[in-house]
């Protein structure tokens, strides 16, 4: 038996937009680890022939112009050591797909945003000499679903508080220079909900996936076709909406809070900060709120103080 290193090709993919792919792999020596996709060189082949194997077998592309780059010194959950041919491949024709058993997760990263990757370590200090990133490094969020059910939680209680601030009859009226009703506000808050649960949902179950933003114009031309809604009716709504990802959150698996996804303007994200972002709008959205409830306010003031210089002889 071999107790030394075995030979491996890697292949670092980069596309047109600079994003490499990563892979988190689904068993094996490497399982529950993310690397660059490579496989292990048979005594048959070459460094070159495993990699065009690597790029047609298992990823299922058809190999473009390549070019060794580095050698590579990964070691194993198992502690067994490889000594990885790294080759930069450009143009390779088709997408990249492999089947679940192989890797159960991946995404397309930038050299700037990998550090937002749960890379294994000798890999991720390769990755910042060739591309010359800096040495430091955030922590990773481990998100838990109690945590994310509290924290929305706390935020929908003050988005609701600034809410209810405003008087019941003013609810209905524009309040901002934006044209913005309290139950426009109210509405959108439900609806990036629902929608930030479903992404999640989507990036989840689709390994790979891009994160699509909420798109807030299409959000306003759509909500402007809509029937006018009660409040009582958007109140129901939110509710409704708010079982729902508290019943999603509370059987979703730990790990699944810490995936990741590839956002097109922050680069490579956890689900579960996505998730918190429904706090942290619902937050942004009570300022708007408290911001209304003092133009509700001076609306009434105004209003009373014309209704008696009316009244007036």
């Amino acid at each position: 038996m071999n107790d030394g290193p075995q030979l491996a090709s890697l292949a670092l993919m980069v596309r047109d937009d600079a994003k490499s792919l990563f892979v988190r792999h689904a068993a094996g020596p490497f399982a529950g680890l993310w690397t660059l996709p490579f496989v292990g060189v048979a005594d048959v082949e070459t460094a070159e022939d495993a990699l065009e194997r690597l790029l047609r077998e298992y990823l299922n592309v058809q190999p473009g112009p390549y070019e060794f780059l580095d050698t590579v010194y990964l070691t194993a959950n198992t502690g067994e050591r490889f000594i990885a041919n790294a080759f930069t491949c450009v143009d390779w024709q088709g997408d990249a797909k492999f089947p679940a058993s192989l890797f159960d997760d991946a995404l397309w990263a930038a050299p700037a945003d990998m550090h937002g990757l749960d890379l294994m370590p000798e890999l991720r200090d390769w990755l910042l000499q060739v591309f010359n990133g800096q040495d430091s490094e955030p922590a990773l969020a481990d998100y838990t679903s109690e945590e994310l059910l509290a924290q929305i939680a706390d935020a929908r209680g003050e988005f609701l508080a600034a809410f209810d601030a405003i008087p019941r009859h003013l609810r209905s009226e524009p309040l901002n220079e934006e044209g913005w009703t309290p139950n426009d506000v109210l509405a959108h808050a439900v609806d990036v909900e629902a929608y930030y649960r479903n992404e999640s949902r989507r990036c989840i179950e689709e390994p790979g996936r891009a994160w699509r933003p909420f798109n807030d114009d299409e959000w306003k031309d759509v909500h402007s076709l809509r029937p006018v809604e009660a409040e009582g009716a958007l109140r129901e709504r939110m509710e409704a909406v708010r079982a729902e990802t508290r019943t999603w959150l509370q059987y979703l698996p730990p790990d699944a809070l810490n995936a990741y996804a590839n956002h097109p303007e922050r680069g490579v994200i956890q689900i579960g900060d996505r998730l918190a972002t429904i706090a942290s709008h619902d937050r942004e959205h009570a300022t708007q709120l408290r911001e209304m409830a003092q133009a509700a306010a001076l609306r009434s003031a105004t209003e009373q103080y014309e209704e008696q210089e009316e009244d007036q002889p």
